[in-house]
């Protein structure tokens, strides 16, 4: 004899909380995929971080001990380029050394340093660089401390302008402030 069916059996599938439980752990992973990339990459901007750091420090030591006056030249990033920063060095090219009453023509006064290789940050980091307050006492060359010298010189005399630096992935701050004082010391808040 035949046995009919009910149309309950007949049907199979998923039930509405089987499909919200498999939902829910896809987009867990998911997260987990998404931060653990973003964790990578915050680490290659704190890996920049310290490689500027040291970059700093040793600029310093070299202004000082070789009486040169340094100064950092941003390259900000393009669509097309990553974030870079180089090394030039500073030449007084309009006095005559053999005649200090004569003018020269202006020349190009900040060259790149040729021993420094230009440093590229990781993609999406950056840094920016804002001068703090100081008055230098006995200074009137405006090429070095006027409004259109650049933000981080080294004077050549253990002196540098101070500032402080904040480095940035996809425009957050990473890291606390690197701070320059007057001095040339390199410190921030995590050492």
């Amino acid at each position: 004899m035949k046995q009919k069916t009910s149309s309950s059996q007949l049907q199979s599938g998923f039930t509405l909380i089987e499909l919200m439980v498999v939902i829910v752990i896809i987009a867990v992973v998911a997260s987990l995929v998404v931060f653990n990339v973003e964790g990578v990459d915050q680490r290659k901007a704190m890996q920049a971080r310290e490689v500027l750091m040291l970059d700093l420090k040793q600029i310093q030591r070299e202004s000082s001990d070789q009486g040169r006056i340094y100064a950092l030249k941003i390259s900000p990033a393009t669509d097309v380029s990553d974030f870079k920063y180089a090394l030039v060095e500073y030449h007084d090219k309009t006095v005559d050394l053999a005649n200090p009453n004569k003018r020269m023509a202006n020349e190009k006064k900040w060259t790149e340093v040729q021993d420094f290789s230009v440093r590229t940050l990781p993609s999406r980091v950056s840094f920016n660089i804002t001068a703090q307050e100081h008055q230098f006492n006995n200074a009137a060359n405006t090429d070095l401390i006027g409004r259109n010298a650049p933000d981080l010189i080294w004077l050549g005399n253990g002196e540098t302008k101070p500032v402080a630096i904040q480095m940035y992935y996809d425009q957050k701050p990473v890291g606390e402030l690197i701070r320059l004082d007057y001095l040339g010391q390199v410190s921030d808040a995590q050492q």
